[in-house]
């Protein structure tokens, strides 16, 4: 919703002066949603990970509250009972379950050993935590989320000084529940829970005696009830239970929350109070903050970006560090939430240009290297001066046999001797100066092959020489990489093994050079090595290789990954710090996790 000021006390000119002013929004507003869509595919954070956002979650969280109150209940009739236990559980729903049987399955429970009087101190309760109300909604409709009352005084007597319900035992108690779906009707209506107030209720509840049997389903423990048999009496009880419930930030108020809603009938003032909390004005201001344009957003969304901050906090938080090139002003009443936006115009001043000169007269530098030609350009291109090659039709094709060929041209040329059966004069004289070939007929060689042929050629003239020779065994020659004295047939040969990698002797060295690491754990010299080796076989130069080299990384050591939870953990780590450097996006990131979850999924399968 967009609401403008009238115009009504200015004049025509000023009116087209108010227009241009608020023009200026254009150019930010223009870019941050470029940003927007940019973000969709590579966000460069996670919105849930957000501290402010996780604050604002846990503060719409439910306390409820559960105690006996004396006042209602006959201490004398209800001590036998004691100690209650309180559990909030989910039903199991599995073929195995028997008919007269019920199966429930909890993590914590809470044990009241007496009732609460009225004074409230030292009170005996029962304290849990809820989701919020709208997430707390999906799992009531869903009926899988109960309270249980469950009385076993024979069951405390036997294991006293041991856990609470030791595994595999049972005996008789009673039994009361109180299913959410009843509270949760009862808190949507209330406008104490609504308006950020605690919200308590007195409700009965009916104890009958079963079969108590505990057991374990995967890390939860569990109960069983059974049902009595017909021929055995059944017993009951009855309790008055009350139950408190308070949003956990509701100790945080701020003026907006004190707001008097007397216009509004009590059926619907829940919801409104609901949809009222994160609406948010925006004021923006133009025409030297004489005019402005109001725009309210709901759920503490950001107009610019559309983010959901959570809380007026959050916007607090998300609006100066996402979009700095405006402006902000927050205040809180009664009646609004508001933000005051102006645009920052010393933002668009360049920094370069001093005050006062205009920047079409500025003096303009320019400075520019002298492109360098290449050799191998110039080559090909002088040797269109030169007469072309001629040679007969049984000349043949292969480098090796054209390789000798050449060594018995150049022997003839040297003794003067033009008189061979297969190659002319001008043959011999070409090729006693490589640098002049040109092309061959009937051959599979390039220019750039011939000549890269030729200058191999006319180092292996000068190698062979017997001066150039016996200079060469008088000294020592090493590898460049490997320090390693040369032996004389690897110094005259034609062929050039330096910059070839031997990956197990890469592997060897790497190994060593991380073993050497003090305060390295074992799994992280794994890890490291594992990478290492990835990035030196698939050549990982760029920034930009590093998001393919993670999802192909989770690919190839992803079973030896998930098989060892250590070497697991430090991979997301390593991720962590890549994304933290800004060499990884969390799509990516995810993609890993979920290759990595498949392989998890694989082992699990039998």
């Amino acid at each position: 919703m967009c609401r403008q000021d009238p115009h009504a006390h200015l004049s025509a000119e000023e009116q087209i002066a108010a227009e241009e002013s608020l023009s200026i929004y254009c150019k930010p507003v223009e870019l941050y949603n470029i940003l927007q869509r940019r973000a969709v595919r590579n966000p460069s954070f996670l919105q849930r990970c957000l501290r402010y956002k996780i604050q604002a979650k846990h503060k719409k969280r439910i306390e409820m509250k559960i105690s006996l109150p004396s006042t209602v209940n006959d201490e004398t009739r209800i001590q036998s009972l004691f100690p209650l236990c309180i559990l909030l559980a989910r039903p199991v729903y599995s073929p195995a379950v028997v008919e007269d049987s019920a199966v429930y399955r909890y993590s914590r429970e809470c044990i009241l050993m007496k009732c609460t009087g009225d004074d409230r101190m030292n009170q005996d309760q029962a304290n849990f935590i809820l989701p919020e109300i709208n997430k707390l909604s999906a799992e009531v409709k869903s009926g899988s989320l109960s309270i249980l009352f469950v009385s076993c005084a024979e069951l405390f007597k036997e294991h006293v000084g041991g856990s609470l319900f030791p595994a595999n035992v049972g005996g008789h108690c009673f039994l009361g529940k109180i299913p959410m779906e009843l509270l949760h009707l009862s808190w949507e209506k209330s406008l104490n829970l609504s308006s950020g107030e605690r919200a308590e209720m007195l409700s009965t509840v009916d104890l009958h005696s079963c079969f108590l049997k505990t057991s374990c389903f995967g890390e939860d423990k569990c109960f069983s009830f059974h049902s009595p048999h017909a021929g055995s009496t059944a017993m009951s009880q009855q309790l008055q239970v009350r139950i408190a419930a308070e949003e956990i930030g509701a100790r945080e108020r701020s003026p907006y929350d004190s707001f008097a809603y007397s216009d509004i009938p009590s059926s619907t003032l829940p919801q409104i109070i609901r949809l009222r909390t994160g609406n948010v004005v925006f004021n923006y201001k133009y025409y030297n903050n004489k005019l402005q344009r109001t725009e309210v957003t709901e759920d503490f969304a950001c107009p610019f970006c559309l983010v959901k901050c959570a809380s007026f906090k959050g916007l607090r938080y998300h609006l100066p560090s996402s979009h700095d090139l405006f402006n902000f002003e927050f205040w809180v009443t009664e009646e609004f939430q508001a933000v005051n936006v102006s645009v920052k115009t010393d933002t668009w001043r360049s920094e370069i240009v001093a005050a006062g000169i205009d920047p079409k007269q500025q003096t303009f530098f320019f400075c520019s290297k002298a492109t360098r030609r290449r050799k191998l350009k110039s080559l090909v291109q002088s040797s269109k001066h030169v007469h072309p090659l001629i040679l007969d039709s049984e000349l043949p094709g292969s480098v090796n046999e054209l390789r000798e060929k050449t060594d018995v041209g150049v022997a003839e040329s040297g003794d003067r001797d033009a008189s061979s059966p297969r190659v002319s004069s001008a043959t011999a004289h070409s090729y006693a100066d490589p640098e002049c070939v040109q092309s061959l007929p009937a051959s599979n060689l390039t220019p750039p092959a011939l000549l890269q042929f030729a200058k191999t050629r006319k180092l292996s003239v000068e190698r062979s020489d017997p001066r150039n020779r016996a200079l060469l065994q008088k000294r020592q020659f090493f590898h460049s990489h490997r320090a390693q004295p040369m032996a004389m047939e690897q110094v005259l040969s034609d062929r050039d093994s330096e910059d070839e990698v031997d990956d197990d002797v890469a592997d060897l060295e790497d190994r060593r050079m991380l073993d050497d690491f003090v305060d390295v754990t074992k799994d992280e010299k794994q890890l490291m090595h594992l990478w290492n080796s990835f990035v030196r076989k698939q050549r990982v130069l760029a920034d930009g290789h590093i998001p393919w080299a993670c999802e192909a990384f989770s690919k190839l050591h992803g079973q030896d990954l998930v098989r060892t939870p250590a070497l697991h953990w430090c991979w997301r780590l390593f991720m962590i710090k890549l994304w933290n450097h800004g060499l990884l996006d969390a799509r990516t990131m995810n993609n890993c996790n979920i290759i990595l979850e498949q392989f998890q999924g694989q082992d699990a399968d039998p």
